[in-house]
């Protein structure tokens, strides 16, 4: 329960951020499954370390691209179209991958992985994010 409470709190704060913010320049997408060992193990690092520290940034946007199953996959669709990522979300086979959006464009300019440590994701996020 506590889980399911943490994913909409999230999707909550990643909806309300594309909305109230149109002046971001990188979403920062995260395709994830609760079926996905490296996702499930990773979780707490992407919800607790890297989402609080860019969720007032005025350039970066989080957003998670569930695709646990078809249920979760339309709740996430909502937020993928509101951040302008949808069609590039239908083109990700993998998950445990954090792809890097140049939002003006609509282009992947990056790929991560979950299992990265949280120190080199952040420094990837904010090099991308300077060099556009």
């Amino acid at each position: 329960m506590k889980r399911v409470f943490l994913f909409l709190a999230l999707l909550l704060l990643t909806f309300s951020a594309a909305f109230s913010q149109s002046n971001k320049k990188l979403v920062v997408m995260v395709t994830w499954a609760n079926w996905c060992p490296p996702c499930r193990a990773n979780e707490g690092k992407i919800t607790n370390e890297l989402i609080p520290v860019y969720a007032v940034s005025k350039d970066v946007i989080f957003v998670i691209n569930d695709v646990t199953n078809k249920r979760t996959k339309n709740k996430s669709e909502a937020n993928l179209k509101a951040t302008g990522v949808y069609e590039v979300s239908k083109n990700e086979i993998a998950t445990g991958v954090i792809s890097l959006i140049k939002l003006v464009t609509g282009k992947v300019i990056n790929y991560l992985k979950v299992t990265q440590s949280a120190g080199q994701i952040e420094k990837t996020i904010n090099e991308t994010n300077r060099s556009n």
